[in-house]
């Protein structure tokens, strides 16, 4: 169409590589057998999923162990094949959450711990001029957090104006009981009905029940001081499909 026009060049942007890492020692292979006290990696296979949803080409870098000098390792040998990096996994509190030393260590760490619900434990920094995105490591957190900060920051790199989900109001059919403190974002079920949208929970919201983001189309967002909700009231969601 371009060159039926007379346009032999034209101003383009190329599609973001991002690199994914899982990181922890009680993770195994989706192939491989499940011993006591371990974990199937999923997170690597849904953060895929969604980076190639954004149109941008998911790079799986496979699965780090709990050790400072592996992780080093895999992002220095891959800074020039990456053009941004995603982990899951060691951003919490504890002996073995090293992604933020690591951050501070190759580069700088510009936040960690966002009040928000789930997904508090999660950090972003820069290697190399590289952006990293340090997500949890539970499922459910992994996908909130990539839809309000990673979505719109591959988007942003690949020249991107509309980086955002839609968002609308609904009014609500079901009660949402939440304690306040943190902005939550509850996974629901929203429909058009009689001219407005209508949503309800997907039903139990732990950040580790991955059925609960399955089943819901939209996210109904929840700032830090709004308690419990009861059917009736309005709530902002934003569309996810």
């Amino acid at each position: 169409m371009l060159a039926s026009i007379g346009y032999a060049r034209v101003p383009c942007f190329r599609r973001a590589v991002v690199g994914i890492i899982s990181t922890g020692d009680e993770l195994v292979g989706v192939d491989e057998e499940l011993p006591a006290g371990k974990i199937r990696d999923s997170n690597s296979y849904t953060v895929y999923g969604m980076v190639r949803e954004v149109g941008a080409e998911p790079l799986r870098l496979g699965v780090v162990r709990d050790e400072a000098a592996l992780l080093e390792r895999t992002i220095s040998g891959n800074l020039d094949r990456v053009d941004l990096f995603i982990t899951s996994g060691g951003v919490s509190v504890g002996d073995y959450d090293m992604v933020k030393d690591v951050l501070g260590k190759l580069g700088e760490m510009n936040f960690w711990q966002v009040a928000m619900r789930p997904g508090k434990p999660q950090a972003f920094g820069h290697i190399g001029g590289k952006p990293l995105f340090g997500l949890p490591g539970n499922p459910v957190s992994v996908m909130v957090s990539f839809e309000q900060f990673v979505r719109p920051a591959i988007l942003k790199m690949m020249g991107r104006s509309d980086i955002f989900r839609p968002e609308a109001t609904a009014v609500l059919d079901a009660p949402i009981g939440r304690k306040t403190g943190r902005a939550e974002f509850i996974r629901v079920v929203a429909e058009w009905r009689e001219g407005r949208y209508h949503a309800r929970p997907t039903g139990p919201q732990g950040s580790g029940i991955l059925k609960s983001m399955v089943l819901g189309n939209a996210l109904a967002v929840l700032p830090e001081d709004v308690g419990r909700l009861e059917p009736g009231a309005e709530v902002t969601i934003q569309l996810l499909r």
